[in-house]
């Protein structure tokens, strides 16, 4: 039977597990990245009152919202963009109404309206360590005041890759960030497990698919999206139609 292997946050991973139960899949919960708030002494000074906040992840509402939320609520109706729909959805518990883009990255950010006027106020991105500077570049580049406030860390513990091994007949490996994948391609190539690479890799952007295919990935779904949903689609479309999207 095909296993779905999971590589996400432990807790993110647990969430889709279910849900793809739900769908008649099997899953293997194997994170590869755990993440850790940052400390008052790790975290930037907090930021001048926004006219927009974007929220890049749900994790970044998770840990960073606890810290903003009175510079959110002493502005005057701020706009907040959410990254797509379960971070909106996360926003919403908070009682947050956010807009999110069709696309949900940071090219479908730097294309909603909000982002595109003559007169965009001051912009405050909320968001882990590191990661991509695509969205908050672009946006000095039209001009724009950015603030960038990280929260969170990602951080890459060891993984016991032992699991791979004889338990199944066949996998799918689902990695959600071009970080990720790198990490799952370093792994198995490390661990001699560049067999794996036959397998299916379930991916979130037509960038992260040309990544995949650079690292040796052979058959790579590209979802519509890094969602629970754009997931389980992309993978009853294989297991349908046992063809590549």
């Amino acid at each position: 039977m095909t296993t779905v292997v999971l590589t996400r946050a432990a807790s993110d991973s647990q969430r889709l597990a279910g849900l793809l139960a739900g769908e008649g899949f099997k899953a293997l919960c194997l994170p590869l990245m755990t993440l850790v708030p940052l400390t008052i002494e790790e975290r930037p000074e907090l930021p001048e009152p926004s006219e927009i906040w974007i929220f890049i992840s749900g994790n970044a509402v998770r840990f960073g919202l606890p810290v903003l939320a009175p510079l959110l609520n002493n502005h005057k109706a701020p706009t907040v963009l959410a990254v797509g729909a379960k971070t909106r959805e996360i926003l919403s518990h908070y009682n947050i109404s956010s807009s999110a883009p069709d696309r949900q990255d940071s090219e479908g950010l730097l294309a909603m309206p909000e982002l595109n006027g003559d007169s965009v106020g001051r912009v405050t991105i909320v968001k882990g360590e590191g990661g991509r500077d695509t969205l908050a570049d672009e946006l000095r580049c039209r001009g724009i005041s950015v603030t960038e406030f990280p929260c969170y860390r990602r951080c890459w513990p060891e993984v016991d890759l032992s699991v791979l091994k004889g338990e199944a007949d066949e996998w799918i490996f689902q990695a959600s960030s071009g970080e990720i994948l790198s990490r799952l391609t370093t792994l198995l190539a490390n661990e001699d497990g560049q067999a794996l690479f036959r397998f299916p890799v379930v991916v979130p952007s037509d960038r992260v698919a040309q990544i995949a295919t650079r690292l040796g990935w052979r058959t790579v779904l590209r979802a519509d999206d890094a969602s629970d949903q754009s997931v389980i689609r992309v993978l009853h479309h294989w297991t349908e139609c046992g063809t590549s999207t």
